[in-house]
């Protein structure tokens, strides 16, 4: 080893908690191969609840070793809120550009330069697109897998990140599959529960619910007299009380 490598393996330090955070991140990793084993097309989706969780936690770990992402891309509020109708050219911040658009750049308002349009659709974690079946979860993992292996406490940062978005991405795929089928038939409420007193083919409660009110009769509400200050009002029982 020459010199330098010498002086540069002496003045490299591991980031504090990263031993810990990776043993998790091992341990959690390994236990999810034999609950995917047990998976077979047509499971029920109670059967992905236990995946679903351990790759949340997973990823949580994961993305604590990475290095913090920004939703927003910028530097004064990363977690801020998203602008949906943001222009081309402009940043995805809500407040900033609030600010843009109230002609406040140059009045000392302190202003954020957008990010290029690469690195706007990199922020934040992936999603993958459907379809969510089994095979796709067994795919994200694999690759989860692979890459694994090849961490250690001297892994560059990227090593983090991609294991981060790929454990996302696999962790979207299960939250799909455990969720319940649509057995309401709705395409408005695809999750919602079913109303038992509900005609068939009109399960959805929501639904449901619309129509019996859309149905029922307007009423014009009764107002009580207003009464004056010092008086009180003379309510009428419902039962007469008994004598004595």
């Amino acid at each position: 080893m020459s010199p330098q490598d010498q002086h540069g393996s002496r003045g490299y330090s591991v980031p504090t908690g990263r031993p810990y955070a990776l043993k998790e991140l091992q341990a959690s990793l390994g236990s999810l191969g034999d609950h995917l084993r047990e998976l077979y097309d047509g499971a029920h989706p109670a059967e992905y609840d236990g995946i679903a969780d351990a790759l949340y936690v997973a990823f949580q770990t994961a993305a604590g070793l990475a290095p913090a992402k920004s939703y927003t891309g910028c530097s004064l509020h990363p977690n801020g809120a998203l602008d949906p109708e943001a222009p081309d050219g402009w940043g995805r911040c809500l407040l900033c550009n609030d600010r843009r658009r109230l002609g406040l750049r140059g009045t000392g308002a302190r202003a954020v330069a957008a990010p290029p349009a690469g690195e706007q659709r990199r922020l934040g974690y992936p999603v993958p697109e459907p379809p969510y079946n089994l095979d796709v979860l067994r795919t994200w993992l694999r690759t989860v897998e692979d890459q694994r292996f090849h961490l250690g406490l001297s892994s560059p940062a990227e090593d983090f990140v991609r294991i981060a978005d790929d454990l996302h991405r696999a962790f979207i795929v299960a939250r799909e599959l455990s969720r319940p089928r649509n057995a309401s038939g709705c395409s408005e409420h695809p999750g919602a529960p079913i109303d038992p007193d509900a005609p068939p083919g009109e399960a959805c409660i929501f639904c449901a619910g619309r129509k019996r009110r859309a149905q029922r009769s307007a009423q014009t509400p009764e107002m009580l007299p207003r009464i004056r200050r010092g008086e009180r009002r003379q309510l009428q029982r419902r039962f007469e009380r008994p004598p004595g």
